[in-house]
């Protein structure tokens, strides 16, 4: 199947005020079909969000840059479009949902008035047609009374409904790619289970790919086909999301699965990985997780492991992999 898009050696850099760059994303690939999720996951600061601004072109002007590598979507690659061309194309044939809806949506202004405006810009609408699809679009989110609501401001709605609100947005042109940032982020559980059964209800609608971006491990597990695991900016293993649950060959995954909460094991703490993620403007000699791996030998802290096939189309940065090793066994070398 033809990729929808093509992420290859992406390298995002920012300026530092004392001089300088450094590396927030260093050297990603990863690629996406049409109808599928691709889970990216990993802790704060690992280079998810970077990326994510990268492909739609939202880096901050003056601070960050692609400094190296493309991204190519439906076979374009995006830094040779104009900011006029990229605006055509963002909220239209690429769309994405913010991490946090309040401060993405613009309190000054209601929910139709932020909906209507992205509609007619991209479907060259009238306003009332424009005014009907976004009723019709909040209707298709489950918000109940769209009509009343579509004129309402957004501290009138609940995190949830806000959430929904800016999936309503996000798809109101039906974009061939929507990238989610943290979609269930500070939402109870319920309405977490009702926004994942949003989207993936959507996918399966529309056709549209979803890139979705968490370090809830449950959550990937829910919706994604594939896992890209990053680490300090770099992507460490990549797998179909049933093979890295059931044999993640990376130990940085390793540790992340082990510390998964269990109904069924008892246990008195959780797991946690040992030390702290090395600052973008760290130069770490071998690889970048080796200060807090406990399967660390010599050759880890002097040369960096590449990304290497390992069958099953995994992939793991890893000196050691192929690792034998059950989740039992990740909480007992973790803990």
């Amino acid at each position: 199947m033809t990729a929808l898009l093509e992420v290859s050696g992406l390298r995002t850099s920012f300026r530092l005020e004392e001089g300088g760059e450094f590396n927030a994303v260093d050297g990603v690939s990863f690629s996406i079909e049409a109808g599928r999720t691709l889970g990216i996951v990993g802790e704060s600061g690992c280079g998810k969000s970077v990326t994510s601004l990268s492909i739609m072109g939202l880096l901050p002007k003056g601070q960050g840059r692609i400094s190296a590598g493309s991204v190519r979507f439906q076979g374009t690659d995006l830094a040779t479009l104009s900011q006029e061309e990229m605006r055509a194309m963002r909220g239209d044939r690429m769309a994405m949902i913010f991490q946090e809806p309040m401060t993405s949506l613009n309190p000054a202004f209601t929910i139709g008035d932020q909906m209507i405006e992205g509609i007619r810009v991209h479907r060259r609408s009238s306003a009332p047609e424009a005014r009907e699809h976004a009723i019709e679009m909040l209707r298709r989110v489950r918000i109940p009374s769209p009509e009343r609501r579509i004129d309402e401001y957004p501290h009138k709605l609940s995190g949830g409904m806000r959430q929904r609100v800016m999936i309503a947005m996000a798809l109101s042109c039906e974009p061939q790619l929507l990238i989610a940032d943290e979609p269930t982020t500070a939402l109870d559980v319920t309405i977490q289970a009702q926004v994942l059964d949003l989207m993936r209800t959507l996918r399966e609608e529309t056709g549209t790919a979803i890139i979705l971006i968490t370090h809830d491990l449950g959550v990937v597990a829910e919706l994604a086909d594939e896992v890209v695991v990053m680490y300090s900016g770099l992507i460490v293993e990549r797998a179909p999301v049933a093979r890295l649950f059931a044999h993640p060959q990376h130990p940085y995954t390793i540790g992340l699965l082990g510390s998964i909460p269990s109904m069924h094991q008892e246990q008195e703490r959780l797991h946690a990985i040992d030390g702290q993620v090395p600052t973008p403007m760290t130069r770490v000699q071998g690889c970048r997780f080796a200060p807090r791996c406990p399967f660390v030998v010599d050759k880890c802290r002097a040369q960096a492991p590449p990304l290497i096939e390992l069958g099953h189309d995994q992939q793991a940065a890893c000196w050691r992999a192929p690792l034998e090793v059950t989740l039992g066994f990740a909480a007992e070398v973790f803990a």
